[in-house]
């Protein structure tokens, strides 16, 4: 049953007796959208009716139309808080209203609201040796009366005090039906009750619930915020299927995704690619996912990569004690989206999001935005190496089929991760593809020669986001590294500044730091110094710099010591100052 034939079921029951009164109980898990269920509903009811009566000409048409939702006094209550069956009645009294869906409320409720506003004063009394206040008790009462021929939507009975009985609840509700005409609506999560309850509410149920809609999916919960997000529909779909297929019930899950969704999507440029957006979904949905049921369901970030997947498939068919340990949710969450199995910089940066274990960097996020990894020919090679993959895995070859896909992988040197072109070239390795994987091993060092010069500090983040894996490109990395005249100075600025200003060691500090020589840090405190950094005094800098050494190259700090003092000394010396003022500069050093 979908959210429209529920929405005619509880239509119908309301329309059939009308003026009757009954109980229904709205049932589901926590967090599925029950209270979004009904309010929705009542809402769009009561709207409906109004048109209706607008559109009649006589004002008796109006008087006699037979309305089931727009005419009808209203309360809504929480049962969280109540401890007491005359404090749920007196809560009934403050909150009955006219339906607050009606904008234009009539006057026929003037002398209730006087008399709540006069319970609201007496309800502090105190009890004394005469016991609680006539004047109270008698408002009460009086207030009480006034309750018949209601809709009152009692909500929140898994959070119910200890307090207050569940066949105490249960037994207003009868009175409310029964002798009051009220029509009551439940809504409950009945698998949250203790023991007890459960229990006490299952005898009243079979005696007192006329009909019972269970909310199963917290689909239309989601469609509704998602489309006041105004994230595309196709998106929407996504969301929707990764709850029902990993059978999701609770929608501040869904919560958290589509404000974190809105938060990047702000971040980035006005006009974003689908494509992209797609990626970023998926990357947040991936990464609340293992935050937030991983360690129970043994999943984490490294079982999403197109490596660890084809490993498991391998192991399936081939190893007959495999069989049956599958991890389900892992494969379902995989069937659902071809990116949550690609490890790449998005997966990067958005692990280190969540995981809070390195500087997430925004700058990289927002350059995968503008660059050329959203190209249609690079999504296209992807998605034929993808295919000719799921060949292999179907027995489904051609003679060609090594240089179609080591011709695929070559269009996407630029823009993957060497983590994925490394396993492509351990797949061709099984057909004895040598000449194939020389040419793209080739090619991979000519980009990332080409990549290192244009911009370093991306190079040392690839080295070090490979660091506990044995890379078979890391090593042409590290010599690019080591090499003496790689040296950046404004990488040193970089560092420098990050240090300086939050405390924090950038990326590759260790390497920059170990390049360093005597004539870069003259040149520094020459040129780029009294620029840069002309707030700060020149043996503040200096002190900074040791500091910087300890923490990252703790050998080099006697010689960097050393250094420092010789290019001051010579710069005061050129400068004509005095020993003693040179000092002052040195000594602390």
């Amino acid at each position: 049953m979908n959210v429209k034939e529920r929405e005619k079921r509880l239509e119908e029951i309301f329309r059939k007796k009308n003026n009757e009164g009954f109980a229904v109980a709205i049932t589901g898990c926590w967090g599925i959208g029950k209270t979004h269920f009904w309010n929705k509903f009542f809402k769009e009811k009561t709207q409906e009716e109004k048109k209706i009566k607008e559109k009649f000409y006589y004002e008796a048409s109006r008087v006699d139309f037979a309305s089931a939702f727009e005419n009808k006094k209203y309360a809504y209550i929480s049962l969280f808080g109540i401890e007491s069956i005359q404090d749920l009645k007196n809560a009934i009294c403050t909150k009955l209203s006219t339906n607050p869906y009606v904008k234009e409320a009539p006057k026929r409720l003037e002398f209730s609201s006087l008399l709540k506003k006069s319970l609201e004063q007496f309800k502090d009394i105190k009890v004394s040796q005469y016991g609680v206040s006539a004047s109270a008790k008698l408002l009460e009462n009086l207030l009480y009366a006034q309750v018949k021929d209601a809709i009152i939507c009692f909500d929140d009975f898994e959070r119910l005090s200890d307090k207050l009985k569940i066949q105490d609840v249960m037994g207003l509700v009868n009175q409310l039906k029964l002798e009051r005409n009220c029509q009551v609506i439940l809504i409950l999560d009945e698998s949250k009750n203790d023991e007890e309850n459960k229990k006490k509410y299952a005898e009243y149920k079979e005696k007192l619930i006329d009909d019972t809609i269970k909310i199963t999916s917290v689909e239309p919960l989601i469609r509704v915020k998602a489309e006041e997000a105004e994230i595309d529909q196709p998106l929407i779909d996504l969301m929707v299927k990764f709850a029902d297929e990993l059978e999701i019930h609770n929608f501040r899950f869904f919560q958290k995704v589509i404000k974190l969704y809105r938060e990047f999507l702000e971040q980035l440029p006005n006009e974003v690619a689908y494509w992209t957006k797609e990626i970023i979904l998926v990357r947040i949905l991936q990464g609340y996912f293992i935050e937030d049921f991983g360690q129970n369901l043994d999943i984490n970030w490294d079982q999403f990569t197109r490596k660890s997947q084809f490993s498991a498939e391998v192991k399936k068919k081939h190893d007959k004690d495999h069989i049956g340990k599958d991890n389900i949710q892992l494969n379902l969450i995989n069937s659902i989206s071809p990116i949550f199995s690609q490890n790449d910089l998005w997966a990067t940066e958005f692990k280190k999001w969540f995981e809070q274990k390195s500087s997430f960097d925004s700058k990289i996020i927002r350059q995968l935005v503008e660059s050329d990894l959203i190209d249609d020919n690079y999504m296209k090679a992807k998605a034929k190496i993808d295919q000719l993959i799921n060949n292999y895995k179907n027995y489904n070859l051609d003679s060609g089929f090594t240089k179609k896909l080591s011709s695929e992988i070559k269009k996407i040197i630029k823009f993957d991760v060497l983590e994925n072109i490394e396993f492509y070239c351990s797949f061709l390795s099984e057909f004895d593809a040598q000449e194939e994987i020389n040419q793209i091993d080739q090619l991979v060092k000519e980009h990332l020669q080409s990549a290192f010069h244009e911009n370093h500090e991306r190079m040392l983040k690839l080295y070090y986001w490979h660091e506990d894996q044995t890379q078979k490109y890391r090593k042409f990395i590290k010599d690019l590294l080591d090499d003496p005249n790689s040296f950046k100075q404004q990488e040193f600025l970089r560092i420098l500044e990050l240090y300086l200003y939050k405390g924090e060691t950038a990326y590759g500090s260790e390497e920059v730091l170990y390049h360093m020589t005597k004539k870069h840090l003259e040149n520094f405190i020459k040129d780029e110094y009294p620029s840069a950094f002309k707030t700060l005094s020149l043996k503040t800098i200096c002190k900074k710099i040791i500091e910087l050494y300890q923490l990252k190259q703790s050998q080099m700090v006697q010689t960097v010591k050393s250094w420092l003092k010789e290019i001051i000394e010579n710069i005061g010396k050129s400068k004509g100052y005095p020993q003693h003022y040179i000092n002052y500069f040195t000594e602390e050093l």
